[in-house]
């Protein structure tokens, strides 16, 4: 659940096969990278779990970085794409410019979600510019409605995770599909979750705790997911209350003195 977007499992598995054929219909393949610029969303797990099923890297960025930040990863990690919401765009033309390699920018609807999808404007003008929603509409009407089918071995990237840059530019940590499978397989069984447990997932997704420690993990066992775009106590609370969530992941802040 994403605010009042509500998904069962078989519409969003049709949803992620919908992205994974739309990227493979642009040329996407085994090995590339793609940039996901994006808060909490339920288009960042679809993204993520496309580029999984086609053998793409997905290549998260921290929505604390600077431009020039930004820039380097999407440079360092070679993404050919990027996927950013569209109230960041703003924010990230400069980095998108300054990026050569990313060819393709798709724009997820963020915070301007409505029926006519979200409005951007086309700048970088050098680059080929679609709405995510325009991606999955090319899986829909692609001729094989069946998933997509790649090899992917298990050693091969699932994802680039670049450090916070605190001392110097990020630096990315490749996570292997074997590695991202263990953590969230490791995690269920240790923490025993099921499919009766109901998930607040706040903390950012462009980090591995959320996004493989318990984003990942939720799917694994079948758990419902409802997604949060960051620490409102008070939603948080009623969100609790209202539809007896089980489990919270946070952090705890201790002051030294």
């Amino acid at each position: 659940m994403d605010g009042s977007r509500r998904w069962t499992y078989a519409e969003f598995h049709g949803w992620v096969s919908r992205l994974a054929r739309g990227l493979s219909s642009r040329g996407y393949s085994r090995g590339d990278a793609l940039g996901l610029a994006s808060g909490n969303s339920a288009e960042f797990l679809a993204v993520y779990y496309a580029c999984a099923r086609l053998g793409l890297v997905c290549v998260p960025v921290n929505l604390g970085w600077r431009p020039d930040e930004v820039a380097y990863v999407l440079s360092h990690s070679r993404s050919r794409g990027l996927v950013v919401e569209s109230q960041l765009l703003p924010a990230l033309r400069d980095a998108i410019a300054k990026a050569a390699d990313v060819t393709d920018v798709f724009v997820a609807p963020g915070t301007a979600l409505d029926s006519t999808g979200p409005a951007y404007e086309a700048e970088p003008a050098d680059r080929s510019w679609a709405t995510l929603a325009e991606v999955a509409s090319t899986g829909a009407l692609s001729t094989d409605a069946s998933d997509v089918e790649v090899f992917v071995d298990d050693r091969d990237a699932l994802s680039y995770l670049y450090t916070s840059g605190t001392t110097s530019f990020p630096k990315g940590v490749v996570a292997s599909h074997a590695a991202v499978y263990l953590e969230s397989m490791s995690a269920a069984l240790d923490s025993q979750w099921s499919s009766s447990d109901r998930f607040a997932a706040m903390m950012p997704m462009f980090h591995t705790a959320q996004l493989n420690a318990f984003c990942t993990p939720a799917i694994l066992v079948g758990a419902t997911t409802y997604v949060l775009r960051g620490l409102d106590p008070a939603a948080l609370l009623d969100l609790i209350e209202s539809q007896q969530i089980t489990r919270v992941f946070g952090l705890q802040m201790l002051t030294v003195r």
